[in-house]
């Protein structure tokens, strides 16, 4: 039996979930909550949504090798009074957040040495492999980095603004700075631009179209230094390009999944309990969720949906993929 995948970033969907007026406020007994409530409700709309997909809520680690390689990697994450705040509240409500989705029976990933985007990318690329039980994942996440894994039966949807882009979409004006000519174009066009969500700096100057029409008019990246060695490429931003040659290539080689190490089999936790109303409701009245524990009865839609779903299907697939 075929099924489809919802691969869910929790983190960025927790965290995002802290920056909306209404659930930054919430708390019980003085422990912010609105974190928890706004990722679980997101599963269940998604859910709703989609379905015909399992969703599979994805968990970051600590992937050391790019702080490594970039010492300012994501350090701009607490640069302000307020973004330490919000990040604390949200490090304090991560594990009961993934509670929450445990007794309401939601397959969940991580892996301690590597990032939710590594782990979307093994399980995207696995897509490939013979016999493979899943037909099409949709990549969840607000982070457009994520359009990297776009292909054939990848596509990805953002559940802030509600827009899907699929591997066709990147050659045209819908997404962000495009159109481009593939993910490879797109991958190497941030590389040099820099990514300011994640604090990678880029060449000064050189946004994503300028790299775009820069990469196109001299052949790629060694085109560009290959222009301006020989000088025929005299502008300053193709002059800086081929000056920073080594940082593009650092930053392609943090942003591009497939350059990642593989993540250690063996420190990959793939977790996942049937559905346990009972768990759910105490841990409701526990978090001081009663708008969560209305949907969470046995006989509910939440109940009926999880029941549907081919869960031995996916987590022999994320294990075979893990373990490949």
């Amino acid at each position: 039996m075929m099924t489809d995948l919802l691969l869910i970033d929790g983190n960025n969907i927790g965290y995002a979930a802290m920056y909306q007026p209404a659930l930054s406020r919430l708390a019980h007994n003085g422990s912010p909550t609105g974190g928890i409530l706004g990722l679980t409700q997101s599963v269940m709309r998604l859910s709703a949504l989609f379905p015909d997909a399992v969703p599979v809520v994805l968990w970051d680690g600590h992937a050391a090798w790019r702080r490594e390689l970039c010492p300012e990697y994501k350090a701009n994450r607490k640069d302000t009074p307020e973004k330490i705040e919000v990040a604390e509240k949200w490090r304090q409500q991560e594990p009961l957040a993934r509670t929450m989705l445990y007794h309401m029976g939601v397959t969940q990933v991580r892996a301690c040495n590597a990032e939710a985007d590594d782990l979307a990318g093994l399980f995207c690329r696995s897509l490939q492999t013979e016999d493979c039980p899943v037909r099409q994942i949709t990549l969840v996440s607000n982070d457009r980095d994520w359009w990297q894994a776009l292909g054939p039966s990848v596509d990805w949807f953002s559940p802030i603004t509600d827009t899907r882009v699929t591997v066709e979409d990147m050659g045209t004006d819908k997404v962000k700075d495009g159109p481009f000519s593939g993910v490879d174009e797109y991958l190497l066009a941030k590389a040099i631009a820099g990514d300011d969500s994640d604090n990678i700096p880029g060449v000064s100057g050189v946004g994503v179209k300028t790299a775009v029409k820069l990469l196109r008019t001299h052949g790629g990246l060694e085109g560009i230094c290959a222009a301006v060695e020989n000088g025929s490429a005299k502008d300053k931003k193709s002059a800086a390009i081929a000056e920073q040659h080594a940082t593009i290539r650092r930053n392609l080689r943090i942003m591009d999944w497939r350059q990642a190490p593989d993540p250690d089999p063996w420190q990959i936790g793939v977790a996942r309990e049937p559905f346990h109303a009972a768990a759910a409701l105490d841990w409701c009245a526990e978090l001081g969720l009663g708008r969560l524990s209305e949907r969470l009865s046995d006989d509910g839609a939440w109940g009926r949906q999880v029941g549907m779903w081919p869960v031995g299907n996916v987590v022999d697939f994320l294990e075979d993929a893990v373990h490949a």
